[in-house]
């Protein structure tokens, strides 16, 4: 009975509770890890490209209650790239992605689901080994994510992207597919 009584206690003191409603105007800064995940084929036959986990940052301008505008960013990533099982090099890149956002919820709600649609822009540097070099590459990118409050505009966040990056080898015409999934476990604040 005692336990019953505390819990009932506990949803009435979180009810009471203001959640953290986005208003126009409002930037949600988030920073955590953020793990890239090329897909297992990369288009070319026998070479894969290994994931990578490094600090993520989003920062997302609210246009109105429900819309946002966010921009991720991250340390850069180091790929090791295999062919065959055996270590064939290395590849840095960097892959700033802009996106907006649509908030379903209401204000009231604690848990804040979101998905997007963006554009990715990935540039690939520090190459070594046997890895030939990349160039850029400019794809679409999907987004799915939550973020939930934990109060004084503390939030808890996880967000998933689908990136599509296809970087040309060599200059040769022939198109490497990474279109990594890239997952992020963060904390944020709003301002």
């Amino acid at each position: 009975m005692k336990l019953l009584k505390t819990i009932l206690a506990t949803a009435i003191v979180t009810a009471a509770v203001p959640v953290m409603a986005y208003e126009a105007g409002d930037i949600v800064v988030k920073a955590g890890v953020i793990n890239v995940n090329p897909k297992s084929d990369s288009g070319i036959d026998g070479v894969t490209v290994k994931d990578d986990t490094q600090l993520g940052l989003t920062v997302t301008y609210m246009a109105t209650p429900k819309i946002g505008v966010e921009l991720l960013a991250a340390t850069p990533f180091k790929h090791t790239v295999e062919a065959g099982g055996e270590r064939i090099g290395t590849v840095k890149h960097l892959p700033p992605t802009i996106s907006a956002l649509y908030f379903p919820l209401s204000g009231e709600s604690k848990l804040q689901p979101y998905l997007g649609r963006g554009v990715n822009h990935t540039f690939f540097f520090d190459e070594d080994g046997a890895v030939a070099h990349l160039g850029k590459s400019t794809g679409l990118a999907m987004t799915l994510g939550a973020n939930y409050d934990l109060g004084d505009n503390m939030l808890a966040s996880i967000a998933a992207w689908k990136v599509d990056i296809d970087a040309e080898l060599n200059d040769s015409g022939t198109d490497v597919e990474i279109d990594p999934i890239a997952i992020m476990v963060s904390c944020g604040y709003k301002f």
